[in-house]
């Protein structure tokens, strides 16, 4: 599994998970009736589902920059700005649902509930996810800035040793 994880190029995760929360979230609400999403149905399950739909999403987009990126060279900034991406993602198909006729309603809650799910994910991520992704999923490489400090460093501490 880790050996396909890191053969899959960063940014495929988040282009899939794109297209099929928009294509949920703009689905006919007669298609969401009649479809496999409907064993889903208690009270507030459509809140419950937006915020699971735009946790996993911006865990997506979480994980491909980690991957393109390394975890520990992640930038909090740039982390937030896709967090930030993800719930405007939510705000724009609710947005797209008030414009189009097909059966669905806009709703703040469920914007609320997207924009929870997206910062709850980027949460999980920071506190542990970076973690796990290094220790179990990466392949551990090192950057040529690493390869570089650490030869100059062997150098530098073998010049050291020689002049002493």
């Amino acid at each position: 599994m880790k050996r396909i994880l890191n053969i899959i190029p960063a940014g495929t995760f988040s282009i899939i998970a794109t297209v099929l929360v928009v294509y949920l979230l703009l689905m006919p609400s007669a298609d969401v009736e009649n479809s496999w999403l409907s064993w889903f149905k208690f009270k507030n399950s459509d809140k419950v589902a937006h915020f699971l739909l735009f946790f996993f999403l911006n865990l997506t987009y979480l994980y491909d920059y980690s991957k393109y990126r390394n975890p520990h060279h992640t930038n909090l900034n740039i982390e937030l700005a896709l967090t930030v991406f993800a719930a405007m993602l939510g705000l724009l198909t609710e947005s797209c649902q008030l414009a189009m006729d097909a059966g669905r309603d806009f709703s703040e809650f469920d914007i609320i509930a997207d924009a929870l799910g997206a910062f709850a994910a980027l949460g999980a991520m920071r506190w542990f996810g970076g973690h796990v992704l290094r220790k179990y999923v990466f392949e551990r490489r090192r950057h040529r800035h690493h390869r570089r400090h650490h030869h100059h460093h062997s150098e530098s501490s073998g010049e050291a040793s020689q002049n002493g």
